[in-house]
């Protein structure tokens, strides 16, 4: 696979960030409320992003 396929650092960076931001946020969660569930699309959103950036990149 070329390097060209393969998503920079940068952004390979932020997905794994915002992979675990997600984990983190959710684990152990029984109890959701409005706030809670603002923040977690907020964070999916984040995730989003840096998925679009792979994508737009590798196109």
């Amino acid at each position: 696979m070329s390097s060209s396929s393969q998503p920079s650092v940068p952004v390979a960076r932020a997905i794994a960030d915002a992979n675990e931001a997600i984990r983190q946020y959710v684990a152990g969660r029984t109890i959701w409320s409005q706030a809670d569930l603002a923040e977690l699309d907020r964070l999916r959103t984040d995730w989003k992003h840096a998925m679009q950036a792979q994508i737009r990149r590798a196109a």
